[in-house]
């Protein structure tokens, strides 16, 4: 018998819907050109694209990009 898959729980967000859609359409920019851009700090903005799935999509891009 199979077990239901549990949804991943994630805390309120204070980022809005823009910022976030910001997020996803420039997670290739650097950190520092997207600091100036979102009124976050490094790490909750490294933490926002590990939530959203950029960090690991990023990973998988380079190794596509490289080969």
């Amino acid at each position: 018998m199979k077990k239901p898959r549990k949804k991943p729980e994630y805390p309120p967000s204070n980022w809005t819907i823009d910022q976030d859609s910001f997020l996803i359409e420039n997670s290739s920019m650097p950190i520092e050109e997207l600091l100036e851009h979102l009124p976050f700090n490094e790490d909750e903005i490294l933490h926002r694209k590990e939530i959203l799935g950029l960090s690991r999509r990023q990973k998988q891009m380079r190794k596509f990009l490289t080969i």
